[in-house]
């Protein structure tokens, strides 16, 4: 088992490290386990606190979503849901996503992958969401080879309009399903 020396946490694969959080995969048990309000046994499972108001209703819907994807489509696994813990308490503090593999974004545009996230309110406004989805698509980028990222925002969501251009999204000029179109390409180093 991988130690950080830290911490003494278990460093596994599905574990994203950025300056301040990590970005746990949720398997289909820790998906199991938000959804029926079992905190205990994410904690016991993944040393995440999970506040008790999470998860609110369109939480429940996002997770009920992603976990059927993942029963029908395993293989997406490495790309779907993962918590977005604060590291010096482990609080979850919201969820980052992709839509599926490279090739599944509202684009349809091979090879790119579409990132989404949600941060419970209360810890909105401290970065979290820029640095959750830094962490994402340096992943893809170091792990996978992915130079190309979409990103959807409804058009009256300031605060992710702004994160997509901290993270240097550009407009496509496209909205699908009410959502305004982002896109980024990584040049190559």
């Amino acid at each position: 088992m991988l130690l950080d020396m830290e911490s003494g946490l278990s460093l596994t694969p599905g574990v994203i490290r950025t300056e301040r959080l990590d970005l746990v995969w949720l398997s289909a048990p820790l998906m199991d386990a938000l959804m029926t309000g079992r905190r205990d046994a994410v904690h016991d499972r993944a040393s995440i606190v999970v506040p008790a108001s999470f998860p609110e209703a369109h939480d429940l819907e996002f997770l009920q979503f992603r976990r059927a994807q993942l029963e029908s489509l395993p293989e997406w696994a490495p790309w779907l849901v993962r918590a977005v813990v604060r590291r010096d308490d482990r609080l979850l503090v919201g969820t980052i996503t992709f839509h599926g593999p490279p090739g599944i974004n509202d684009l349809a545009a091979p090879g790119a992958v579409e990132v989404g996230y949600t941060i419970r309110e209360e810890e909105r406004g401290r970065g979290y969401a820029t640095e959750a989805a830094r962490g994402m698509m340096r992943w893809a980028t170091d792990q996978h080879g992915i130079r190309h990222f979409i990103c959807g925002v409804a058009p009256d969501n300031a605060p992710s309009l702004r994160v997509t251009s901290k993270l240097g999204f550009e407009p496509t000029g496209i909205v699908d399903d009410g959502e305004l179109i982002f896109d980024l390409h990584v040049p190559a180093e």
